[in-house]
C-alpha cells in the first residue's frame, strides 16, 4: 500500500480497496494467465473479440494473399506474426513508461519498472521519453488538471463481486486496467467520481472498410462497427463494471490514444456495462 502527498481522502481509500479486494487474483507474465483461486479466468480485453462475427482467419488469407501476389502463404502468416509481436512489444513499453512516469510524478521513483528503469536519473529526477509515444505520453500526463488525482496503474480486477448476485455475470472475468484517476469535481463534489483511462498505441482505432460497408458486432452491440475502438468500448466497461461492483463510482471512460507523431488523442468511450451484464 502506498499513499500520494496531498490526495483527497477519496483517492486513497479506492486504492486501498482495489488492492483488498483483488489481492487473491494472481496473474503469470508467460503466457498472459490470470488464476483465481486456482481457476483461470479468461481477460476483459479478449471479450469484445466474442462479438465479431467473421474473425480473422489467418490461414485462409494467407492463401488468398499467395493466389493474388505470389510467394508462400506461410511467408505471409510469418510476417503477419512478426509485425503483430513488435508492436505488442512497443505497447508494453509505451505503458511501461507511462505507468513509471505517472508514478514519478507522484512522488514514487521506487515504482518505475525494470523495463524502462535505465531511462531514469535519479539525479535529474527525471524519466526520459526515448520515442514519439512516449513523447505522447508525456503530453497527456502535462496536459491532465489538476482537478484529477492518481489512485493507482496497472491494477488487477475480477467481476463476481456485486453484493447483488443478479447484477453479476454469469461467467467470472478479470483484467489489468492501465490507470484510475479520481476527478473531485473542481468543488462540486455531485460531480466528482473516479474516470478510467487507457492507453493505446494501434495505428488507428477505426476500420475504414467496415465503416464504409457497415459490418458491425453481433448483438446486443449490432450497431456498432467492427473494430478496434468497439471492442475497446466493451473492455473498458468491463474495467468500470468490475470496479463499481465493489462500490467504485466510474464517471467516465477514456483512451489515450498515443500517435506515432508524437501527439495523443483522448477518446470517450459509451458505457455499455449494462449490455454486457445482460449477455456476458
Amino acid at each position: 500500500m502506498f499513499t500520494i502527498k496531498g490526495e483527497p481522502k477519496e483517492a486513497a481509500i479506492a486504492r486501498e480497496k482495489i488492492l483488498k479486494e483483488f489481492e487473491d487474483l494472481e496473474f503469470q507474465e508467460e503466457g498472459h494467465i490470470y488464476t483465481l483461486n486456482g481457476k483461470t479466468l479468461r481477460s476483459a480485453s479478449t471479450i469484445g473479440h466474442d462479438f465479431i462475427v467473421r474473425p480473422f482467419d489467418a490461414e485462409a488469407m494467407s492463401i488468398q494473399c499467395a493466389q493474388r501476389r505470389g510467394g508462400e502463404p506461410a511467408d505471409y502468416r510469418l510476417e503477419w506474426d512478426r509485425n503483430a509481436f513488435r508492436a505488442a512489444t512497443a505497447g508494453t513499453k509505451t505503458h511501461a513508461f507511462g505507468e513509471s512516469l505517472a508514478y514519478l510524478r507522484a512522488g514514487h521513483p521506487e515504482k518505475i519498472v525494470d523495463l524502462v528503469r535505465p531511462q531514469y536519473s535519479e539525479e535529474l529526477d527525471y524519466l526520459a521519453p526515448i520515442s514519439p509515444k512516449e513523447e505522447a505520453v508525456v503530453k497527456f500526463l502535462d496536459d491532465l488538471p489538476k482537478s484529477y488525482h492518481l489512485v493507482i496503474n496497472e491494477a488487477k480486477a475480477y467481476s463476481g463481486k456485486n453484493p447483488d448476485p443478479s447484477r453479476n455475470l454469469k461467467e467470472q472475468l478479470c483484467g489489468t486496467f492501465d490507470m484510475l484517476y479520481y476527478y473531485d469535481g473542481e468543488g462540486n463534489k455531485d460531480k466528482a467520481g473516479f474516470v478510467i483511462f487507457d492507453y493505446k498505441t494501434n495505428r488507428d482505432l477505426h476500420n475504414s472498410y467496415n465503416r464504409e460497408n457497415y459490418v458491425c458486432l453481433k448483438a446486443p452491440f449490432n450497431d456498432r462497427i467492427e473494430e478496434d475502438l468497439s471492442l475497446y468500448t466493451i473492455q473498458l466497461s468491463l474495467y468500470g463494471l468490475m470496479l463499481e461492483d465493489i462500490g467504485i463510482n466510474i464517471i467516465g471512460r477514456r483512451l489515450i490514444w498515443l500517435k506515432d507523431d508524437g501527439t495523443y488523442m483522448k477518446v470517450p468511450v459509451d458505457d455499455v456495462s449494462e449490455e454486457l451484464r445482460r449477455v456476458l
